[in-house]
């Protein structure tokens, strides 16, 4: 009896780390009213400290730029086909492109281009990476970003 109560204590106990740490990472969200330049802002300040709560928090779920594969530099790769980019430094915030969900299969964007100094990004030797564009689509949580690259 005391082993199962220990479990339910323990339990309890990650439960509530979880829940701890959940709200610590919402509090460094920014608000759902915010626009998605100021989403960038916060996702680049975030990835650049290796930060992968914040920059899995506001990368879209079922996006082509899913949660795990978010900038985050931290993580530990699984297999040699893992993409676990580091966003050493950016500059260069560009200008909000709207694009409609007629001109972007069924889904409506704002990308947002970006000078992003890079390594270990699938496909790209490390370096800088001239207008980088990060495209975020709007959730009920606020803007989240669906999808990076060229074009």
């Amino acid at each position: 009896m005391a082993a199962a109560a220990l479990a339910v204590v323990a339990t309890g106990a990650g439960i509530g780390v979880h829940l701890e740490h959940a709200a610590e990472t919402a509090r460094r969200l920014p608000p759902a009213s915010a626009s998605s330049e100021q989403v960038l802002r916060v996702y680049l300040r975030a990835a650049e400290a290796h930060d992968c709560a914040v920059t899995e928090a506001l990368t879209a779920a079922h996006a082509p730029s899913s949660p795990d594969q978010a900038w985050c530099g931290q993580r530990q790769p699984t297999s040699w086909l893992d993409e676990h980019p580091d966003l050493l430094a950016h500059r260069n915030v560009g200008t909000v492109e709207r694009r409609p969900a007629d001109d972007n299969g069924g889904v409506a964007v704002q990308c947002i281009p970006v000078d992003v100094t890079q390594t270990n990004l699938t496909g790209d030797d490390p370096g800088t990476l001239e207008g980088w564009q990060f495209c975020f689509r709007h959730t009920a949580d606020g803007w989240r970003l669906y999808d990076e690259g060229y074009g």
